[in-house]
């Protein structure tokens, strides 16, 4: 009998969890943050590898996916800085083709995930 009410409560909070996530009241949660962003940026400044293009792919990824989740950078210098940085790492050698294809992926992911991404 008491291993009964476990199980119980613990279908009713599954049931409430996916109650909120197919009504739409909840929004998905952004799976980047600009936390997230800084550590990968400052991992990248202090260690790059000697050919650093997929640290750089990487954070270019972790970008794209913060800012189609609907995210900015703060509006300050932390967040100007961080957009320079980010604009340093792309302007080296990687083809816009390739950061198109990229972000169109992730637009996909994302929209997978019950982001509203606009095309």
């Amino acid at each position: 009998m008491n291993k009964i009410i476990p199980i119980g409560i613990g279908c009713v909070a599954v049931g409430i969890i996916m109650t909120m996530i197919f009504s739409g009241d909840t929004k998905p949660i952004p799976p980047v943050t600009q936390h997230d962003l800084r550590i990968l940026i400052d991992q990248w400044m202090k260690n790059p590898d000697k050919d650093d293009r997929s640290q750089r792919l990487e954070i270019m990824k972790a970008y794209y996916t913060f800012e189609e989740s609907g995210q900015k950078l703060s509006d300050d210098q932390e967040g100007r800085v961080m957009l320079n940085q980010i604009r340093k790492m792309v302007s080296f050698d990687i083809p816009k083709t390739e950061l198109d294809q990229m972000k169109q992926e992730i637009r996909d992911e994302l929209r997978q995930l019950g982001f509203k991404i606009e095309s």
